[in-house]
């Protein structure tokens, strides 16, 4: 009788919120167990991450006949190259338009400082910071300092075992992928459409991505140039890393054109203000429409929420994940939509 008055709903809600209690109280301890596992397997979270975003190149490759090896070899080759490229050849260039550019910065600080008297001598002197920044780096990748290596170690070794371990996971993720499969489809068929339509929309988010970036690289790089633009690489590489970032890493690049094209000259700043008011508008409504297809189609109010969003909480990082999440999620809903209307409807059926 008195086993039977026992209200274990009660008890379940008095048990969990001892645990809520007991984390809150012990939270300096596990917090610090949990950061030191993040940063264990942060290179291998990363590395996958690479791994499953080439993947659909390796597969594009095997699908003209291509061996497996060979396939895999080519898109690791072609990454490795790019980056090799990046840091023979364009980082040197950027570094010495960002030496420019921080000259001119603080040449016109200093004139308005003397035109209207104003002491800007923080000013000059954080321009200062990043000209000198600029300049060691420089003078480091060009002379292959070992400064760099010893100062940046744990990241050179994080990048390291990123790259080893990429390798491995995508000459692996075939099979990743087949087991994954096979225990779905084995265990919940619901769980593995969820999958499946998941992995088809982050998968082509990753393609479009990389392809928008090259393109956007290539197209910047060469208007910039044949305007006159003296930073022509720098912004071409501010275009392409910041697509990442949607709408505002664009704008973030025209404003920061149209600033340093102002004080060169009237003409080069009218040609600046057109490419910025009309490729936009070409690569939004044109190119990025071929690249991503219909997939991936989220409104452009709730991508610039996310961002916003993302930015909010979790800073820089939270604005680059804030689409990809957003397309997940947004998968998630169009995926269970029926059944979430249809409890929607059993709920205010019950009110």
């Amino acid at each position: 009788m008195y086993k039977n008055k026992i209200n274990y709903r009660f008890l379940n809600i008095i048990f969990v919120l001892l645990i809520i209690y007991l984390l809150y109280m012990t939270f300096g301890l596990w917090n610090g167990i949990l950061q030191t596992i993040l940063k264990i397997i942060a290179p291998f979270f990363i590395a996958f991450t690479i791994a499953y975003a080439l993947y659909p190149f390796s597969l594009k490759l095997q699908s003209k006949n291509i061996p497996k090896g060979i396939a895999n070899f080519i898109v690791i080759a072609v990454v490795i190259s790019i980056i090799a490229l990046v840091i023979w050849l364009v980082i040197p260039v950027m570094v010495e338009q960002i030496i420019a550019l921080t000259n001119w910065l603080m040449e016109f600080v200093k004139s308005l400082s003397n035109k209207y008297n104003v002491d800007l001598g923080a000013i000059q002197d954080y321009v200062g910071d990043l000209k000198s920044l600029a300049s060691s780096f420089g003078k480091s990748i060009g002379d292959f300092s070992m400064s760099i290596l010893n100062k940046s170690i744990n990241i050179a070794t994080l990048t390291i075992i990123a790259l080893i371990a990429s390798v491995y996971f995508l000459s692996s993720m075939a099979k990743i992928r087949l087991k994954i499969k096979r225990y779905l489809s084995r265990t919940n068929k619901k769980a593995y459409g969820y999958v499946k339509r998941l992995d088809h929309e982050v998968s082509q988010y990753f393609v479009g991505l990389e392809k928008f970036m090259v393109v956007q690289f290539i197209e910047y790089t060469f208007i910039f140039f044949i305007i006159g633009h003296p930073y022509y690489l720098l912004l071409g590489f501010l275009c392409s890393i910041t697509t990442v970032i949607p709408y505002f890493g664009g704008i973030f690049c025209n404003i920061i054109a149209c600033i340093t094209a102002f004080f060169v000259s009237s003409r080069l700043f009218i040609f600046t203000l057109i490419v910025a008011f009309i490729f936009p508008n070409i690569d939004g409504y044109i190119i990025s429409p071929r690249i991503y297809g219909k997939t991936n189609n989220v409104p452009t109010l709730l991508t610039i929420f996310a961002a916003y969003a993302g930015g909010k909480l979790f800073g820089f990082i939270g604005i680059v994940i804030a689409l990809p999440l957003t397309i997940i999620l947004l998968a998630t809903y169009r995926f269970y939509e029926d059944e979430i209307n249809e409890t929607i409807e059993n709920i205010k059926s019950k009110i």
